[in-house]
């Protein structure tokens, strides 16, 4: 699989709100899962993933594509930008050993290795953002350009150490984040009527008041 990232990769939001008003009137669409809420969410809806993963899916993607090939070719960049998040999130949502095989995409694949070239990937995305972030062009904020490069160098060490060290077989980068902690949090968001600025004592009297299903615990994968 290709590793390296594309040179003076760019991505424009209007060509994604285009090609949404340009598939309303049609009965089939190619970029399906786009939807008014997704383009101009509210401020609560900002956080849902599911709606960033209405945006940033392989049908989007493939719809940019096919239409940049159809007289938008501006849309290309973007269809390109779209397709290096998608395999960014495949590579770091592995949660079962069988799920590239089942997806027949081996980004989607447990890490084996240390020399794994998803564990390369990850830290030549981390150069990607340093880089992107030093060109001082549009783009992250300060404080998520820093969180999501140590984030990726923080998870190709430590699959790597589990790996070399302790001797595991696999690694699913899925179990290693936090998705158990945000999604506690956002039920506590809920539970205040749906204020994302929440505060310390609705957090505490949340958690006394309602006992949601307990955190799970962050795991690694092992075995043969």
């Amino acid at each position: 699989m290709e590793r390296n990232l594309p040179h003076g990769c760019s991505a424009n939001f209007r060509h994604i709100a285009e090609l949404y008003r340009m598939e309303s009137t049609m009965s089939l669409k190619k970029a399906h899962r786009l939807t008014p809420a997704a383009l101009n969410p509210r401020n609560i809806e900002k956080t849902s993933v599911k709606l960033a993963v209405s945006v940033f899916s392989e049908s989007t993607r493939d719809a940019l594509q096919f239409y940049a090939n159809q007289g938008h070719s501006e849309w290309l960049s973007t269809a390109e930008f779209l397709s290096l998040v998608i395999k960014l999130w495949n590579v770091l949502n592995v949660k079962t050993s069988h799920k590239g095989k089942h997806k027949r995409d081996c980004s989607m694949d447990p890490v084996r290795s240390s020399l794994d070239w998803k564990l390369d990937f990850l830290r030549e995305f981390a150069d990607f953002l340093r880089q992107w972030e030093a060109s001082a062009k549009p783009g992250l904020s300060k404080e998520t350009f820093l969180a999501l490069r140590h984030t990726c160098l923080a998870i190709a060490d430590c699959a790597s150490f589990l790996l070399d060290r302790r001797g595991f077989n696999y690694v699913l980068l899925g179990h290693v984040q936090s998705d158990a902690i945000e999604s506690r949090f956002g039920w506590f968001r809920q539970l205040a009527g749906a204020n994302y600025y929440i505060s310390t004592r609705q957090v505490v009297e949340g958690d006394a008041t309602f006992s949601p299903m307990p955190l799970s615990r962050a795991s690694v994968g092992s075995g043969s």
